[in-house]
């Protein structure tokens, strides 16, 4: 390449980092727009117990609660603690996006103290935050926060999308901090069974190529890239939904607040995607236990703690077949699979799971259940 089709070349990829960037921050303006119009999330109220560069720990308000009532009365000395970690890319907060829908207060509700990892924007001082941080470091000083916070030495850790593959690899290499982990359409295996993305991810060129010309990935860029993927997914089941939720003013309520809320991205460090997408989505290093993450392996034959799976069985982005082996894999004598078949009102069935109606009446109870279940017999067989 001749000198003059380099300064063009990195003229072009700066023109393009620009204005996905800017991109963001009109998708960003886009979002506020909604919330004036009374769209936007109705959080619960929180308070910061730990902040430091690339993350903060939210621990939400307790509500009066004593878990599930068909349980035999064995009550922990302290009530356990969750830590719920969202995907790294857009805002946590579709885990408690509206009351009547949010993960956030049926949790604290059923007696759990509730904390979350709310990731912060990366800056140039966080483009070379890489797995080790995302995937260890910064999970690991949130749970000992909890601990300091009176929340125990054990946390349950709860993650989706993203977050539940780094909720699992933080697990893989600290099992003996996680009394049980709940993954909900989390990407573990990747390859040919491992969904639209990671396909298209087989056949991109190298991540350090964006990485370079991006330094920490817009995440305009992302969605574009997703909705690429998937149009199905990401574009036609999201206009019939809406249709289909016309009727229904509940539904037409969480459906809306779901599209703001696919506004408010914010980009992903350089590193760390770097890292994502050639060791796990291109190499599926860790399904096919060769991962290793601050020199320690990190691999599915270390996942001892107790472990339920939340699967879309429609799913283009996270079907099955991204899931299942590694869960198969895992070691853990108590292990849980759950199917999630859709549901209307949810915009993206990829966030059903979280936000959808009939998720919060049969699929949340028996997550719950199992929770209180693993907490309850620990507390027993210390009582013995």
């Amino acid at each position: 390449m001749t000198e003059d089709r380099r300064r063009t070349s990195a003229g072009g990829a700066t023109f393009w980092a620009d204005a996905l960037h800017h991109f963001d921050a009109v998708r960003r303006w886009r979002g506020f727009a909604m919330d004036g119009m009374g769209l936007g999330p109705q959080e619960s109220p929180y308070g910061i117990v730990l902040e430091q560069p690339g993350v903060r720990l939210r621990r939400y308000e307790p509500l009066p609660a004593s878990g599930p009532a068909d349980l035999p009365a064995v009550l922990p000395a302290a009530l356990p603690a969750i830590l719920i970690v969202p995907a790294p890319i857009k805002r946590g907060y579709i885990w408690d996006l509206l009351p009547h829908v949010s993960v956030v207060r049926r949790l604290a509700a059923e007696g759990f103290r509730v904390y979350m990892t709310e990731w912060t924007e990366p800056g140039d001082a966080e483009q070379d935050f890489g797995l080790a941080d995302y995937a260890d470091r910064l999970i690991g000083k949130c749970v000992a926060a909890i601990a300091r916070d009176g929340g125990g030495e054990r946390v349950f850790l709860a993650g989706h999308s993203l977050g539940g593959t780094l909720a699992t690899l933080f697990t893989s290499l600290h099992a003996d901090s996680v009394r049980g982990l709940v993954i909900v359409e989390a990407p573990l295996h990747f390859g040919e069974d491992g969904g639209a993305l990671a396909r298209m991810v087989a056949d991109a060129p190298p991540a350090a190529t964006l990485r370079e010309a991006f330094g920490n990935i817009p995440g305009s860029f992302l969605n574009l890239v997703s909705a690429r993927a998937s149009p199905r997914e990401f574009n036609w089941q999201r206009r019939v939904d809406m249709i289909a939720s016309l009727a229904d003013p509940r539904a037409l309520q969480t459906h809306l607040a779901v599209e703001r809320w696919t506004l408010d991205e914010f980009p992903i460090a350089g590193r760390f995607f770097e890292e994502l997408i050639e060791q796990l989505y291109r190499d599926d290093l860790f399904a096919r236990g060769q991962l290793s993450i601050g020199g320690r392996p990190a691999l599915p034959s270390r996942l001892a703690a107790p472990l339920l799976a939340v699967i879309g069985k429609g799913s283009e982005i996270i079907p099955p077949g991204s899931m299942l082996p590694v869960i198969d894999a895992s070691p853990a004598d108590r292990k849980l699979v759950l199917d999630y078949a859709g549901d209307v009102g949810v915009a993206l069935q990829h966030v059903g799971p979280l936000i959808g109606r009939a998720a919060h009446e049969h699929l949340w109870p028996q997550i719950t259940r199992w929770l209180w279940e693993i907490a309850r017999s620990e507390e027993a067989g210390r009582s013995a």
